[in-house]
């Protein structure tokens, strides 16, 4: 497993104070808490399956910036060929980004799925990621408790039910609510999760300097292709 360790806060309804048309002075909005444990990472290449983990020891560097913490790790796959991975966590919180993308000039057919394993004190719901029809873009929702927020998932990836049994390691509440499935070549297989904000559609503004230095790191490389 890739190990994150993110942490989400779910937003409770406030209906007890807001029943009198505004809340109480000393009212404080409430949370179900959410971990993001890690994502179960397995690549298919060749007809053989392997295991991305933690443990794990390739090359890989990282930096802060504007509260994002960013890490990056390249894997040889083979001769010719290597998978660029590249997390953000916000600092704040409420949001974990993940991409990844083939490099080299033997590229061939890999195929990557993710699962996020999520953990709670609360009961979570046994429910899938399922399109929001109420937003436009085809935007994938989860619901981890029955009176709380949504977790958003902006992905370029096919969404399916997980098929791995989960090993709780002593977490009374762990759920693998989906699993995301990338062909993965040169343009990058993007997961965002993040918290639904009361904005609708809204988005943590510093996940755009995620997607934009990703897009740096692919100019770049094309560049340096395109050099050589």
């Amino acid at each position: 497993m890739i190990k994150i360790g993110a942490q989400f806060k779910l937003l409770e309804p406030l209906s007890s104070y807001l029943s009198a048309g505004s809340p109480a002075p000393n009212a404080c909005p409430t949370y179900k808490d959410l971990t993001l444990r890690g994502l179960d990472v397995c690549l298919e290449r060749a007809g053989r399956t392997y295991e991305l983990s933690t443990t794990d020891a390739p090359d890989g560097d990282g930096f802060h910036s504007r509260g994002l913490a960013f890490a990056r790790r390249v894997v040889p796959l083979a001769p010719g060929m290597l998978l660029e991975q590249h997390i953000v966590l916000p600092n704040a919180g409420d949001t974990a980004g993940i991409s990844w993308r083939l490099l080299g000039n033997k590229i061939t057919a890999v195929r990557l799925t993710a699962t996020p394993i999520f953990s709670s004190a609360s009961r979570i719901s046994s429910e899938i990621f399922v399109f929001e029809a109420e937003h436009e873009g085809g935007r994938l929702m989860w619901l981890p408790f029955r009176r709380a927020g949504k977790i958003i998932a902006d992905t370029n990836a096919n969404c399916t039910e997980p098929a791995l049994g989960i090993d709780s390691d002593g977490q009374e509440n762990t759920a693998a609510p989906s699993t995301f499935v990338f062909d993965l070549g040169r343009t990058p297989a993007l997961l965002i999760l993040s918290v639904e904000l009361p904005t609708r559609g809204a988005m943590d503004p510093l996940i755009g300097e995620f997607l934009a230095h990703i897009a740096k790191s692919r100019s770049e490389d094309s560049n340096l292709g395109a050099a050589a």
